[in-house]
């Protein structure tokens, strides 16, 4: 197995056969599962109902024209070590939305944070996605830009003044507000894609 994957239940669905379904966590290069947007969204995803499964990589010296390689490998391994499931749903940080394309041909619904919509790559996949989507990101973010077209069920929240850890710059109060937003509009999009 590669070292630079491994794949951990979330520690509240641990015991918890995810009447929803599983959902599939893909995180940043550097903002992992440990950082508030994720882990606070995984929390969500577990509430709704959804078992959570999480990948946690090495992802420092991957090279750019590497990286939708390494993400598919990850999604690969994490997909096949979530186990069977009725639903999936994919929630994925940064560079996690490598992965659209993957995920999109298995119609998988999903939960964009941060997207690299810079990337043609991404954006591309995100404007021709198969499935429901929800796409969150700042507009104090370089790497996000507000989709011009959107795929059909897709849905959009940008943030003003947010940056790519949907942090507001020297704004504790305004940050957690932004959080807040983020977490329920993943609850909102996790409740319907759960049937």
């Amino acid at each position: 197995m590669d070292e630079r994957y491994e794949v951990r239940p979330w520690f509240s669905s641990r015991h918890s056969e995810g009447s929803a379904g599983r959902a599939l966590v893909l995180p940043g290069a550097g903002y992992t599962v440990d950082h508030p947007a994720l882990f606070w969204a995984c929390q969500v995803l577990a509430q709704v109902g959804w078992r959570v499964v999480t990948m946690r990589w090495r992802a420092d010296d991957v090279a750019e024209a590497e990286r939708r390689n390494f993400v598919e490998q990850g999604a690969d391994l994490l997909d096949a070590e979530a186990g069977p499931a009725p639903r999936t749903l994919v929630l994925a940080k940064s560079l996690g939305s490598y992965a659209a394309a993957w995920a999109s041909d298995r119609g998988y619904p999903a939960v964009w944070l941060t997207p690299v919509l810079t990337d043609e790559l991404v954006a591309d996949a995100l404007r021709n996605y198969a499935a429901p989507s929800l796409l969150i990101g700042g507009t104090a973010d370089p790497l996000w830009s507000t989709p011009a077209v959107a795929a059909a069920e897709q849905h959009v929240l940008e943030l003003e003044n947010v940056d790519h850890a949907l942090h507001r710059a020297g704004d504790w109060q305004a940050s957690l507000a932004a959080l807040g937003q983020t977490l329920t509009a993943i609850e909102s999009f996790a409740t319907r894609a759960a049937g």
